[in-house]
């Protein structure tokens, strides 16, 4: 039987909630990131399904996101707090404030949701510090209508 070799393997980012307390203390010090909550139960399928996908999310999105996981049957206070309905439901969470609420396990709705909120990853690699940063189209354009200073000034002619 073939392993992966231990580049490929990564460690589990995506958090699972044990209370309430725990909750609450991961969405504070989540500080400025936002926060994708999945409410799910050990018996749902769609649930297992989306898992490795939250996982990859997880790593992609590192920088802005953290991820957790709320086992509805063990934290049945948080599952009312939230009405939650259905599982999988998913929360973001940024602030301690409650930005959106959907259901359902479709993969590419969670990305597309992460995406709304976070960027794409692809767009939000930063330029590493020893490099120069290339000029964006912005300081382009600024650069294109910001009028040259010259020694000669523009005389006003005074009535």
């Amino acid at each position: 039987m073939a392993t992966a070799s231990p580049s490929k393997l990564k460690p589990k980012k995506v958090l699972t909630i044990q209370s309430k307390e725990d909750f609450d203390k991961i969405i504070a010090e989540a500080g400025n990131k936002h926060v994708l909550v999945e409410f799910f139960a050990t018996w749902c399928g769609p649930c297992a399904l989306i898992g490795p996908r939250l996982e990859e999310f997880a790593h992609e999105y590192e920088d802005c996101l953290v991820i957790v996981k709320v086992d509805v049957d063990d934290n049945e206070e948080l599952a009312e707090e939230y009405d939650i309905n259905s599982m999988p439901s998913f929360l973001i969470i940024k602030n301690k404030v409650k930005l959106e609420q959907f259901a359902g396990g479709n993969g590419d709705k969670v990305q597309s949701t992460l995406q709304k909120f976070c960027g794409k990853p692809t767009e939000r690699k930063s330029v590493p510090s020893t490099s120069t940063p290339k000029p964006n189209k912005l300081m382009a354009v600024i650069k294109a209508v910001t009028p040259i200073k010259t020694n000669n000034p523009i005389q006003v002619e005074k009535k």
